[in-house]
């Protein structure tokens, strides 16, 4: 997944996450990872993708923010 992730952050995602996330287009997933809210700096940042997961109903990408390293959450409704 280029963009996705650097080489040294080992990205872990649940089969059906994954088969979630490899359906979404490149440019979302761009928008995607520049709008997560950090809970450190508590505003909208740009987050590097660590984990992927499903939680009742949503698709949850967990990252690191680029701009403190602190915990992101990115929520997406799924239909």
């Amino acid at each position: 997944m280029p963009g996705a992730h650097s080489a040294e952050t080992e990205m872990t995602f649940t089969p059906e996450a994954q088969a979630v996330w490899d359906r979404v287009p490149d440019a979302t997933r761009t928008k995607l990872l520049d709008d997560g809210f950090c809970t450190r700096c508590l505003h909208k940042r740009h987050f590097e993708l660590v984990q992927g997961e499903i939680r009742d109903k949503e698709l949850a990408l967990i990252g690191k923010c680029g701009t403190c390293g602190g915990r992101v959450v990115r929520l997406i409704q799924l239909d």
